[in-house]
């Protein structure tokens, strides 16, 4: 016999994207309905606020965009499922 686990988000489990500096660190935590596509496009073309390490994305380059459409579409997805009768979940990793 085979047990498979699985972990499934639906999207509106989706509270908030976190942004981490892969140098020291620091976080900042935008929630959905709070803009995150505005501060994703502003964000990712920056540095952290905190150590000033570039992000090394330039403003307008095909990363910048990949991260601003992810951003607007993690605003709109949720609405957009809402009262579906299909369900859209994403398959993370399971805790150990």
């Amino acid at each position: 016999m085979t047990f498979e686990k699985k972990c499934l988000v639906e999207s509106s489990d989706v509270m908030a994207v976190h942004f981490e500096c892969d140098n020291c660190h620091a976080s900042t935590v935008v929630p959905i309905n709070a803009g995150v596509s505005n501060y994703a496009g502003n964000i990712a073309a920056g540095s952290c606020g905190f150590c000033h390490t570039p992000w090394g994305i330039s403003s307008q380059s095909e990363e910048h965009q990949v991260i601003f459409q992810f951003a607007t579409s993690l605003e709109r997805i949720a609405a957009t499922m809402k009262g579906r009768r299909l369900e859209l979940k994403l398959e993370i990793k399971c805790p150990a």
